[in-house]
């Protein structure tokens, strides 16, 4: 799908002091975006802010080396701190409830705001919407958004860019995948990401908790509707007990749908305030955005996600219920 890049390009006119911003919990694709994006930016000159309302992930790291990219909204930066900054760019998200407790700070933004992504869910942010929902990762958006503009790819965007690119679509291997993205993804090589290290980055560097928590969720699965369904569950006490942190728990919904036979995967992840964090990830064609739409989540069809304010006990029997009707039906 093509996309009419002008309105990046009236903003880049118009303003010089730029900051932008993602989901909470940012994955591969958010951060590897923004990176991106930072480049992009940065080639026209512009004074660039890069602040998420959560922290980075440890294995992302290495798109951060000296940590001075990723600012920690809330912390490292305050929204005083902002208060020069003339336009927004929110990449990878089209609702307020992914933007968390920043969501009041983009409400108040006087400046114009322009989201780029991919997700089918969509909010009214007030925001010039450039979306293509066909597209594998928000990462695809800003690589065309580049060479629309003929932005030269730097090593450090193409690392961010293979990033996200490689980490949405399960390094290359869900259906997204289409010959266009390999293409894309060879130019990024070229331009100077190195795909060994950064698989060896993303995926050899495992911390103990990490390691334990996989464990942890291997034993929790269980199936349902006579194996169609499996469903994991990650627990306050799972942490405590293994020492992992939240963003540990990223991709461990795979192990639901790496099970023969099952064509719905769920994992539910307490979360530290209260409430569950539920992933969906399907085989055979299960609409997971319909099913994430259901309890106030979205995503795309194959992957999607939601947070429910309900404890583990009345959300799993909930979401599962809904699953069986759906499929049933």
């Amino acid at each position: 799908m093509s996309m009419d890049w002008t309105p990046l390009q009236n903003l880049i006119n118009s303003y010089d002091r730029f900051l932008i911003t993602s989901h909470v919990r940012p994955d591969g694709d958010a951060l590897g975006s923004e990176v991106g994006m930072y480049g992009l930016l940065r080639h026209f000159g512009k004074d660039v802010c890069i602040a998420n309302v959560s922290q980075t992930p440890p294995r992302y790291d290495y798109l951060d080396p000296d940590g001075s990219l990723f600012e920690h909204f809330g912390t490292k930066v305050q929204p005083s701190d902002l208060a020069d900054r003339q336009a927004l760019v929110i990449l990878d998200l089209s609702s307020w409830g992914q933007l968390g407790d920043m969501a009041a700070f983009v409400r108040e933004f006087p400046g114009p705001r322009l989201v780029i992504d991919h997700h089918v869910s969509q909010d009214d942010l007030g925001a010039i919407y450039l979306k293509d929902t066909t597209a594998e990762a928000c990462g695809t958006l800003v690589l065309r958004a580049a060479n629309a503009l003929k932005v030269p790819v730097s090593p450090k965007m193409a690392t961010g860019l293979l990033t996200a690119i490689a980490m949405d679509t399960g390094w290359f291997r869900h259906p997204s995948t289409k010959s266009e993205t390999l293409r894309g993804a060879a130019d990024l090589v070229e331009s100077g990401a190195a795909i060994d290290d950064i698989y060896r980055l993303l995926f050899e560097r495992n911390t103990l908790g990490r390691l334990k928590m996989m464990g942890e969720t291997l034993a929790s699965l269980q199936t349902d509707l006579d194996g169609r369904i499996a469903y994991a569950t990650v627990t306050r006490e799972d942490f405590d007990r293994t020492g992992a942190i939240p963003p540990d728990t990223e991709d461990l919904v795979d192990f639901t749908v790496s099970l023969r036979g099952v064509e719905v995967g769920l994992l539910f992840i307490e979360q530290k305030r209260g409430g569950i964090k539920l992933s969906i990830r399907s085989r055979d064609g299960f609409d997971c955005s319909q099913l994430a739409a259901q309890f106030g989540g979205g995503g795309h069809r194959a992957a999607s996600g939601a947070t429910l304010p309900d404890p583990l006990s009345d959300a799993l029997p909930r979401v599962l219920a809904a699953v069986r009707h759906a499929m049933q039906n």
